[in-house]
């Protein structure tokens, strides 16, 4: 089996926000560092790249900002590891390689030392190789292999591609290998279709010099100096020529080069040339991919923000042509684009989060094969949102997602105030995402998550009210039914335990109802006759006007007797299908807003079911460890 060069692992120490050492740990293929900003992500980036160089040769300075802290009292120390070389790339760095029970490995080791005893004070950067850097670097040539494209945010890719001197154009196409092939001298009967690029240069220079034109002024010009600046005996003469004939073939051809523009037609606009920022982009990173793919050896990509300017449709297509790229291509880019975040795997995925990497490979999660599998099915652009949060709650329906932000806003807690996410997992895959936060080592991810579920155990009156009439008699429930009712709960505590140990875990935690459901609960709590006022107007039409509606379901809830069988015939135009749940949540929560707004927020706290407002405490709070 083939094998090919990877960036493994980088250790960062003392550079930008990254203090004590950490390390960051990658996949072949693609990597995406997602999180928020000042995560870390572009620290990582630029941590590579400065190592390693890039294609496009630009230099860069150390400034006093890469310093931790802006303590030049510290080196900056930059290791990064590369895997599974193949035998061309171990004879390349022969003498540089480190021999590990996995096999051979290079390290690549980047100092930055501060010279206050210099004048002026300067940063002198060393590189050596070895896995104690006890090795001497490896030659130009050999680190000509290591060079990473780069991709910049807020790139100018238009004005990449234009024609002019140290075009990224040209330096993309003078590096693709049999780009100057063909006769390189033009000669009377030559087909100039056959001339290399070279000999493009040498034919239109000689057109250009012998031009008529061109002659005609050279003429001119001996005239004037002849009749008017010379003396009597002068031999002088000019010729007018065209500069770089003399030149090397890889000058003449990068010449050449440096004349073209990229532009794009499109068949449906008569804007010919004239395209916008996000097409501009596509076509610069479509040449670097090029000069990438052009290339037997491996090669390294870094990307940041590649979704910019580019609408979502794009942005789909763009990240699967750059999963599926070739196997001899390592990409690390990132994002905060929820579109691209969803159709990466899983695995694939590096959290940051105050400069600290919590990779999301199995090695790393309490995810389990099967659990991957779900989530790469069902982890789409709405759920991936939870990469980028402060906090995370995690509902099974839409009832909580559409009611919790406006219950959160009543009590003086908005969560996007906070960052929080709302993650609706359905009632199958809450226990899938809680373990996405949860870590196999002791580096807990700091991110507070609440998981809220139903208890789905009905009160004893329940099944009368909310199911048939007939069950008020026990005899007459069916015995294959698939609910339990709280007579039948031996140990209320057990159960919850039972619920909670599922999914709970380090920073991720467990809120359950004492009954039943969230609607129930709304309703058992004291907010019974508004969920009946916007029962009824949902329900009401021209035979049966919302008033009417309200005076009839007033009066049936008037006619129970215990908080438990009144709350139970609240939920019974739920159970029993008259609404649907999601929609009710919509108008319940512009209800509550509008009815509620003046109300003070200890107040608001009182109203509403306990375990919701913990939840929503939880993932607003600051975290203490």
């Amino acid at each position: 089996m083939e094998v090919y060069m990877y960036i493994s692992d980088v250790k960062i120490e003392n550079f930008r926000g990254i203090g004590k050492e950490t390390t960051f740990k990658f996949n072949p293929g693609i990597t995406v560092l997602v999180g928020e900003n000042d995560s870390g992500k572009s620290t990582v980036i630029d941590a590579i790249r400065y190592v390693l160089g890039t294609t496009d040769q630009n230099w860069y300075k150390v400034e006093i900002s890469d310093y931790h802290n802006e303590d030049t009292g510290d080196e900056i120390r930059i290791s990064i590891g590369f895997s599974d070389l193949s035998l061309k790339e171990k004879a390349a760095f022969m003498e540089c390689l480190t021999y590990t029970k996995t096999g051979e490995k290079l390290y690549l080791n980047w100092t930055a030392k501060y010279m206050k005893n210099v004048k002026p004070n300067r940063t002198l950067v060393n590189l050596t190789c070895g896995k104690n850097g006890d090795v001497s670097a490896p030659s130009p040539e050999a680190r000509e292999l290591l060079r990473v494209t780069y991709l910049k945010p807020l790139r100018d890719a238009n004005a990449q591609m234009r024609a002019g001197r140290n075009s990224r154009l040209a330096q993309i196409m003078s590096s693709i290998s049999g780009l100057n092939t063909g006769i390189d001298k033009y000669n009377s009967g030559v087909d100039v279709n056959e001339l290399s690029l070279s000999g493009i240069f040498d034919l239109s220079n000689y057109l250009l010099a012998n031009h008529e034109r061109i002659k005609q002024v050279n003429d001119n010009i001996n005239k004037i100096l002849k009749q008017k600046m010379m003396l009597n005996g002068d031999t002088l003469d000019t010729e007018i020529v065209v500069s770089g004939l003399g030149n090397t073939e890889e000058r003449k051809v990068y010449s050449l080069l440096e004349k073209l523009d990229l532009q794009v037609h499109n068949e449906n606009s008569n804007n010919y040339g004239n395209v916008g920022l996000g097409t501009s982009n596509l076509l610069s990173m479509a040449c670097e991919m090029l000069l990438n793919s052009d290339s037997e050896n491996s090669s390294f990509m870094l990307i940041e923000e590649p979704e910019a300017h580019i609408h979502a449709q794009r942005q789909l297509k763009m990240m699967q042509s750059l999963q599926g790229g070739k196997k001899n291509q390592q990409i690390i880019m990132t994002t905060h684009s929820l579109m691209l975040t969803s159709v990466v795997e899983l695995k694939n995925l590096i959290l940051l989060q105050e400069h600290k990497a919590y990779p999301m490979g199995k090695e790393y999660t309490l995810l389990d094969d099967n659990d991957y599998k779900y989530l790469e099915r069902y982890l789409d652009a709405t759920k991936s949102n939870l990469f980028f949060a402060k906090g995370v709650l995690i509902v099974e329906g839409p009832g909580e997602e559409l009611l919790l932000p406006s219950i959160a806003k009543l009590i003086g807690r908005k969560l996007t105030d906070y960052g929080v996410s709302i993650v609706d997992v359905k009632s199958t895959g809450l226990m899938r995402y809680a373990k996405i936060f949860q870590r196999k080592n002791d580096d807990w991810l700091k991110l507070p998550v609440a998981c809220i579920t139903d208890r789905d155990i009905l009160p004893d009156c329940a099944p009368a009210i909310c199911i048939k009439t007939d069950y008020s008699d026990k005899a007459k429930w069916p015995k294959s039914r698939k609910w339990k009712v709280e007579s039948e709960i031996t140990d209320k505590k057990a159960c919850l335990d039972e619920i909670k140990n599922k999914s709970e875990g380090q920073y991720v935690k467990v809120y359950i109802p004492e009954q039943w459901t969230l609607e129930y609960e709304l309703a058992l709590s004291g907010l019974a006759v508004d969920m009946l006022n916007v029962i009824a107007e949902m329900r009401a039409t021209e035979e049966s006007n919302k008033e009417e509606l309200i005076e009839k379901y007033t009066g049936k809830y008037a006619t129970y007797n215990t908080d438990e069988e009144k709350a139970s015939y609240v939920y019974s135009f739920f159970r029993k299908k008259y609404i649907s749940k999601a929609e009710f949540a919509q108008y319940f929560s512009i209800y509550i807003e509008e009815k509620y707004a003046s109300k003070a927020a200890n107040e608001m706290e009182k109203i509403f079911p306990c375990y919701l407002i913990d939840a929503i405490k939880y993932v607003t709070s600051t975290l203490t460890v």
